[in-house]
């Protein structure tokens, strides 16, 4: 695998692996671990599908990079325009909850340092250094993307470690075989790496092989690691214990104080902080790729010197004031993300493969 493809596997994994992961146990609080495998299988399979579709609807036109575009050459105006709209929330949505999020890193961070300064200004420096990254172009992203990927998997598998010595595993025989609830969605969204892929595409020369063998892996990887971390947790915590953490209104929270009073480990706390504070940023860096070069292709701006300028503007100054003014507007349309990713990355990828073949 050369390091190019590295890089792009680790882009999917920083896109694709984020605070979905700490909400995965307690959508499916009410399951066993057989049912819950097979939805997270079927979730990854759908998923899979919609992202192999895409890379090949991508390799044929390779000089209109973007869901956009492509929607434009196959399957007509209309759904285009369908898709501008899908693409607009789905990606602003996730660019505004991570600017929060991340801001709120910089912040906690700040305080424990007694450097105090308000929320919206850590917001606006976390916005500002991340975006001169991004605005270097991806290969920059890449180097740092690296960087902050071996902290989060360290943390990750130190958190799933700390756990192991508690877990009874028979407890992954007990509770309900089907959904009563939405949490589907979550998982869905939990493989949501689809939108990076246009940008991935670009950054390999659209090379066939190289580009299916890291969208695989970029399905795969996570498959494993969520079934690890579902199997884990659902093995350290009572039946009760389980559906108070479903009916939690922050689960994070109570999760962590779940298992902190089990293993007995505060430590799990600073694990589960550093790997959630390290996604906000891997996804803030994957989201902000996908988003800009989603707008390039479907306002036709091209990324060089003064239009990249416009185009970074276009990027963040929407998501990032209203993060500071008003974050619920857009972290609550987080609440149809599972919606948009059905649309964008499924159903709107095999359309547009099956157009290319008739």
């Amino acid at each position: 695998m050369s390091s190019k493809e590295l890089g792009s596997l680790l882009l999917i994994l920083g896109t694709s692996i984020g605070g979905g992961m700490l909400a995965l146990p307690a959508v499916t609080a009410s399951l066993n671990f057989s049912a819950i495998a097979l939805y997270l299988l079927l979730a990854w399979a759908l998923m899979s599908l919609g992202a192999l579709a895409m890379v090949s609807v991508q390799i044929r036109f390779q000089n209109d990079i973007g869901f956009m575009p492509l929607a434009r050459k196959t399957v007509g105006r209309l759904m285009s325009t369908v898709t501008l709209l899908f693409s607009l929330l789905l990606l602003y949505s996730l660019l505004c909850a991570y600017t929060v999020a991340t801001g709120d890193v910089l912040h906690t961070i700040l305080n424990y340092l007694h450097i105090i300064i308000p929320k919206p200004i850590a917001l606006l420096l976390t916005a500002l250094l991340l975006s001169s990254i991004v605005y270097r172009g991806i290969g920059s992203v890449d180097r740092l993307n690296r960087i902050f990927m071996f902290i989060k998997i360290a943390s990750c598998f130190l958190l799933i470690g700390s756990i192991l010595p508690s877990d009874h595993w028979p407890n992954l025989r007990l509770g309900q075989n089907v959904y009563t609830g939405h949490g589907f969605l979550v998982m869905i969204t939990s493989f949501g790496y689809g939108t990076i892929l246009p940008s991935i595409g670009e950054y390999l020369q659209f090379d066939r092989k190289r580009l299916f063998r890291v969208s695989i892996l970029g399905g795969l990887i996570p498959l494993v690691l969520y079934l690890i971390w579902v199997a884990s947790v659902h093995a350290a915590l009572t039946p009760e214990q389980l559906l108070t953490l479903m009916a939690s209104d922050n689960t994070t929270e109570t999760l962590l104080q779940q298992l902190i009073t089990i293993t007995a480990k505060p430590v799990l706390q600073s694990f589960a902080w550093t790997f959630s504070a390290i996604c906000t940023f891997t996804a803030f860096l994957g989201v902000s790729i996908s988003l800009l070069d989603f707008l390039s292709g479907a306002l036709k701006i091209p990324r060089t010197k003064q239009p990249k300028l416009a185009l970074m503007a276009l990027t963040y100054v929407p998501p990032t004031l209203i993060a500071m003014l008003a974050p619920w507007l857009f972290v609550q349309a987080l609440a149809y993300a599972g919606v948009c990713c059905v649309f964008l990355l499924i159903l709107l990828p095999l359309w547009m493969w099956i157009k290319c073949k008739i």
